[in-house]
């Protein structure tokens, strides 16, 4: 799962990132409204953190020209305003949550879970394949029922094969969905984990690799 933070305060940005990174999420950054709108115009993000006070665009701006767009992509408010008001006009302009600062983190990844599950309830939240079982609402994968250890960009990979089973994922929706912006991935660096992943999972012969355009799972 990706997902983009949208904040100026830059030590709090950071924060953020450093949260959502260990709790398995793949994140980039934004720290004023023209520069996110950007980020999401050419991204592809699965939840967007968006602050109200921001340098340019504030968040209120971003959200209209988002769903003005027809973007639908989850967004959470995070912000210092806290009034009724502010909320009501949040919410009516399209935001999904809105979350007062200071917060609890195990709220807001309470929240960010509930967003990302609501957003993709026509998807199963665990799939099994032989020995193996993904649970996606987790992030966990295990096999024989013990946990293997998934680095977040391997993850994603997985999910991605597995939300879209049967058919071709091609290597720029991977290096979009499952790598950060400033990375600059090659076809190569996908090939070098799909070989990871298809280690993980004990070598099976479920990736296949559609030659010169991307990767499909079949099961």
């Amino acid at each position: 799962m990706k997902i983009l933070i949208v904040e100026d305060n830059v030590e709090l940005n950071k924060t953020l990132k450093e949260i959502l990174e260990l709790n398995g999420y793949l994140v980039e950054s934004a720290y004023d409204g023209e520069e996110a709108l950007d980020f999401i115009l050419t991204g592809d993000y699965d939840l967007i953190i968006l602050d109200i006070l921001l340098p340019k665009l504030d968040g209120y701006e971003v959200c209209n020209i988002v769903r003005d767009k027809g973007i639908k992509t989850p967004i959470l408010m995070l912000t210092a305003k806290g009034t009724i008001q502010d909320k009501v006009k949040g919410l009516d302009i399209g935001a999904d949550d809105y979350l007062v600062k200071p917060f609890e983190v195990e709220e807001l990844l309470a929240r960010i879970r509930a967003l990302i599950r609501r957003n993709s309830t026509e998807k199963s939240d665990v799939v099994k394949i032989d020995d193996i079982e993904i649970d996606f609402t987790n992030r966990e994968v295990r096999k024989d029922g013990k946990k293997l250890i998934v680095p977040p960009k391997l993850f994603c990979i997985l999910e991605q094969l597995v939300r879209n089973r049967g058919k071709v994922v091609s290597y720029e929706t991977l290096m979009n969905k499952c790598w950060d912006i400033n990375d600059y991935p090659t076809k190569e660096n996908v090939r070098a984990n799909i070989k990871l992943l298809r280690k993980l999972l004990g070598n099976k012969d479920i990736i296949h690799n559609v030659l010169g355009v991307g990767y499909k799972i079949d099961f």
